[in-house]
């Protein structure tokens, strides 16, 4: 039986993490990044009562943030993302806003512990062994998504377009929430 329609639960850990080695590529047929503010801030929702809601269990437990739809290509040591490509850009600017403030931190207080944290986030969720990203946007928005999220540094970049300006807003709403 083929392996591509088999259902599993995946963590966006285990999709983007240091156990995966394949990369999450969205196809070129795919749309841009199109989650605006409200939607950005509904993810943040979700983020904050599964905290919460985990706190009150006494650890951790886990949250359907919803399907995510892929296509394993073994192959090509890639996998196809055909649905859930928002969720998944989304938790990589999250983990970038993250690795941004622990960064600032060493910054300002010479603390080694949060530079070493910035750079794990960087290695593990952001970055693929091989010197690729974990995240590997469409056509419309990979060159801008590489420079002003996954780089470490992040490069300034004005947006071109309607999905860049998404991005830089996702970016800037979420160390607010």
């Amino acid at each position: 039986m083929s392996e591509a329609y088999n259902a599993n639960r995946e963590t966006i850990g285990n999709l983007l993490g240091p156990n995966s080695r394949e990369r999450v590529v969205v196809p070129t047929f795919q749309r841009g990044y199109m989650w605006q503010t409200k939607h950005v801030s509904a993810f943040w929702d979700d983020v904050v009562k599964q905290q919460q809601a985990s706190k009150s269990k006494g650890g951790l437990d886990t949250h359907f943030l919803g399907p995510i739809v892929t296509l394993w290509k073994p192959e090509e040591r890639m996998i196809q993302i055909l649905d859930g490509q928002q969720r998944l850009a989304t938790s990589t600017i999250l983990l970038s806003v993250i690795r941004d403030f622990a960064r600032q931190i060493y910054l300002k207080t010479g603390i080694q512990k949060a530079a070493d944290f910035a750079a794990l986030l960087q290695g593990q969720y952001i970055e693929k062994e091989d010197g690729g990203f974990s995240l590997k946007m469409g056509e419309t928005d990979a060159a801008y998504f590489e420079k002003t999220i996954q780089l470490d540094p992040p490069v300034n970049t004005p947006p071109k377009l309607r999905t860049h300006l998404n991005i830089k807003q996702a970016k800037k709403f979420l160390p607010k929430s």
